[in-house]
Parts: structure tokens; C-alpha cells; sequence
């Protein structure tokens, strides 16, 4: 029973085990201390903390099994703010983190393909004339977005008609404030962060359409190709697998879809 029980938990749930193993030299670049040290950044579509410390999340899961499947013991180390991962693994801190590989961080880490993909929508008030993608992406219109962030790269991308105006990470207080007094004409935020935070922001509406999906993926450091190759190798398993999948259907991730295979 044993047996079958092991062998029905492979197929559901742990097809990610099956990534090829990882030779000396992948180890050594990918865990130099021995263990698999993780930077988690505790934005909620990536990972969520406990009262009791407790990491849970894609992102959480994702290190957790990457660790496994390397055959070394894991390390995560809750991050508050994407730079401070980027740093942690920058300065040898932590061997991985998982985030959007904009091109700032990508002058810094190596990013793996991406293993989930985030829907980039636009909130506007209910009275505005912006019924459309295309109204927004107009010469004079005003895009309230995270400064430093893949939704900033996104919007520069995708509507690059409109003006971008730039508020620190997840204060969407403070863009909501802009749009309602007019200073913004819309603001660019995640599906998942837009649908949690909307009910602090009335009167306001979605534009249909996405702008864009934002990549998240697994970094590590420069220099070190081994690692990267494996990390690569994994990520690709991890969505052939139905891993990612099964970890943002548990962890609830609205708008957001494995990366391509």
C-alpha cells in the first residue's frame, strides 16, 4: 500500500522530483555552503509569512523542491522588498531568489525562464473616459505605477504613448489618491494585488483587457552556468510536471498562469 501510495503521490504531485540529478559541479555553484539558501520576497502573489515565521507560496514551494531535487538541505530567508533580494543574492547572502527578471536585475542575476506568468490590468474611476487599452495609450494620459518594478517596465513597453507617473512599491494608496484627484488618469497594478486591494479604492472600475504578463522566474548569481543550467532544467520540469500549477491553484493566485513550456 506503501508502494502505491508513493508511486500516486509522484505522478500528482512530485513529478518535479523527476529533473535530471544534479552533477558536482551544478551542486557546487548552485548551494557552495552545502544547503540551498533562499531569498524569499514576501509580496503575496510570491510568498506569504506566518505569525510563526512559516513561508508559504509558490515561491515557497518552488525552494522547498528545488532543494529536494538538488539533495541538499534548504534555508529561506524572508525578504521584505524585491531589491533586498536581488542584494542578498548579489552579495552572497542567498544562493536564489524568485522575482521578475527586469532589465535592472537582470544587469545583476541570471533568471531562468519564467515559471508563472502575472496578468498586468488598468483601474481607472468609474466616471473616467478611459474605456480601453488604446484610450490609455494616448499622448497626455497619466499611468500612475510602481517605480523600479516589472509593472514600470511593462506599461513603458506596452503603453508607451501615456506618461508614467511613479509611486514606491505597493503603495497603492497612494495611486489610488492620484487617480481620484485627477493628478493620474489610471493605475497599472497585478490582477491579483488590483482584485485583493480594490475594495480600498471605491468607485473605481477595470479596463478590459491585460496589458501585459509579467514574468516571475528563479535567479541566481552571475558567473556561474552550472547553476544556471539546472535551475533552467528545473523550472521547465516543474511546469511540464503540473508543479506550478497545482502551487498557485493552493496558493490562490488570481490572473496568474504557469510560464510557457
Amino acid at each position: 500500500m506503501r508502494t502505491i501510495f508513493a508511486c500516486l503521490f509522484v505522478l500528482l504531485f512530485g513529478a518535479a522530483a523527476l529533473a535530471q540529478s544534479a552533477t558536482p559541479e551544478q551542486k557546487a555553484q548552485l548551494a557552495p555552503s552545502g544547503k540551498l539558501r533562499a531569498a524569499v520576497v514576501t509580496i503575496p502573489f510570491l510568498a506569504k509569512q506566518s505569525a510563526d515565521g512559516q513561508l508559504t507560496g509558490v515561491a515557497a514551494d518552488l525552494g522547498v523542491e528545488l532543494a529536494r531535487v538538488l539533495g541538499v538541505p534548504y534555508e529561506a530567508q524572508a525578504i521584505k522588498a524585491p531589491p533586498d533580494g536581488v542584494a542578498a543574492v548579489r552579495d552572497g547572502k542567498a544562493d536564489i531568489t524568485f522575482l521578475a527578471p527586469t532589465p535592472e536585475r537582470n544587469r545583476i542575476l541570471d533568471f531562468a525562464p519564467a515559471f508563472m506568468e502575472m496578468e498586468l490590468t488598468l483601474l481607472v474611476m468609474a466616471g473616467s473616459p478611459i474605456q480601453t487599452l488604446a484610450d490609455a495609450d494616448q499622448p497626455g494620459r497619466r499611468i500612475v505605477v510602481y517605480e523600479r518594478s516589472a509593472n514600470e517596465e511593462m506599461v513603458r513597453q506596452k503603453l508607451s504613448k501615456a506618461t508614467r507617473l511613479l509611486v514606491p512599491l505597493s503603495d497603492y494608496k497612494k495611486a489610488y489618491e492620484m487617480i481620484r484627484s485627477g493628478e493620474a488618469d489610471a493605475f497599472a497594478d497585478l490582477l491579483y494585488q488590483t482584485a485583493a486591494n480594490q475594495k480600498d479604492m471605491p468607485g473605481t472600475r477595470l479596463v478590459p483587457g491585460v496589458i501585459g504578463r509579467n514574468a516571475l522566474a528563479i535567479g541566481n548569481g552571475k558567473g556561474k552556468p552550472a547553476a544556471a543550467a539546472y535551475v533552467k532544467a528545473f523550472t521547465a520540469t516543474a511546469i511540464q510536471s503540473g508543479f506550478v500549477a497545482k502551487s498557485i491553484e493552493k496558493a490562490n493566485v488570481r490572473g496568474a498562469v504557469p510560464g510557457p513550456i
